[in-house]
């Protein structure tokens, strides 16, 4: 059997890794404050990176809680902010581990079909008029993982006004918004809602290295309590000295470069991806993003990507199958993540795919 390919993970590259940027501000860390670094902390996270973020954000460090990536705030408020039964509006597919932890968590979920230019809004303000008014919607504006897609600014408005209108909550997780190839960039879901209405998430894991851990959650002081007090009673404390190593890197003004030498790399391995298009069956749907880790493929009706998965790995390489990003059906989709392998790796996988679809 060939060495597997995997297009299933959705991690940076080795070579979008700098292990010396990051050696570098862990050591001037440490240096300027080794005691504070060292030592148990405050579950907020460490407080000047906490002050870093609100002020990049426009607003203030009580509303900033960092987190062990993004996911573990969407778990917080899981558990501290809904209650097993309440509804929580997530994409159609939406990523899976936000799925599964909402099903772990008994919530009732509301799925948003998602289209071209992101979240079929009008099918979320036809659930509020019958009644079905979730307490939060989650989306992933930017390059939606798993799907590529990016919401349009009008339907970002739409969004708002219907969270205005029925009294929802939105979670605006954006780990890939600033990984754009190409395109306008639009603002963010929070900017447009504000503070009030809009909680916001985010990572470092795609921008700078997801061995750090780092991500945040923008949400009112009251909220950003209440999932400081679950912190502290989850972990005593959060791991300062990589808190601290990201806030170097920002204060120092090297997030930018970094995420424009990150951009440029998965910027090449999705025109790999896309070159490899043509294998794919007739009648494959795809829409190759404009930015982020992902490709979305919908094979032709009657084909299941379920049943082709041990097929392609015996053939060396291997998806996610898209039904894990619903709550039903949907068989025939799956999930390429371009983002953790070479653009001579994506060539070959397509190859495989290709000849794994082609004999079905």
């Amino acid at each position: 059997m060939p060495d597997v390919i995997s297009f299933a993970r959705g991690a940076p590259a080795p070579e979008a890794l700098d292990g010396g940027l990051i050696a570098r501000c862990t050591e001037a860390a440490l240096a300027a404050d080794p005691t504070v670094i060292l030592s148990y902390g405050t579950g907020g996270g460490y407080p000047p990176l906490r002050e870093w973020l609100a002020a990049h954000h426009g607003t203030t460090a009580d509303r900033v809680i960092i987190t062990n990536g993004s996911l573990e705030g969407y778990v917080f408020l899981l558990e501290a902010f809904l209650s097993p039964g309440d509804l929580i509006g997530l994409e159609a597919p939406t990523y899976d581990r936000a799925l599964l932890q909402a099903q772990m968590h008994g919530m009732e979920i509301l799925a948003i079909p998602m289209e071209d230019d992101g979240m079929d809004v009008d099918a979320l303000a036809a659930a509020c008029a019958s009644g079905r008014v979730p307490r939060v919607v989650y989306t992933i504006p930017n390059f939606q993982n798993p799907a590529g897609t990016t919401i349009s600014l009008e339907k970002r408005r739409a969004l708002v006004a219907l969270a205005e209108q029925y009294d929802f909550w939105i979670l605006e997780d954006d780990p890939y918004g600033h990984l754009r190839f190409e395109g306008e960039t639009l603002p963010s879901v929070y900017e447009i809602g504000g503070p009030e209405r809009v909680m916001f998430s985010s990572s470092f894991s795609k921008t700078l290295a997801p061995g750090l851990r780092v991500g945040y959650l923008i949400a009112p002081p009251d909220i950003v309590t209440t999932l400081t007090t679950r912190a502290n009673q989850t972990y005593i404390s959060p791991a300062h000295l990589p808190e601290a190593a990201v806030f170097e890197v920002c204060d120092r003004g090297l997030l930018e470069p970094n995420i424009a030498r990150v951009t440029e790399l998965m910027r090449v391995r999705r025109d790999a991806m896309a070159a490899g298009l043509p294998l794919m069956p007739e009648g494959t749907v795809c829409t190759p993003p404009e930015g982020g880790f992902f490709m979305w493929l919908e094979l032709p009706d009657g084909m299941s990507a379920d049943a082709l998965l041990p097929v392609a790995q015996e053939a060396g390489v291997v998806y996610v199958a898209g039904s894990a990003c619903f709550t039903e059906g949907h068989h025939n989709t799956l999930r390429l993540a371009y983002s953790g392998v070479s653009p001579e790796e994506i060539t070959i996988g397509m190859e495989r795919l290709g000849r794994v679809f082609a004999g079905a």
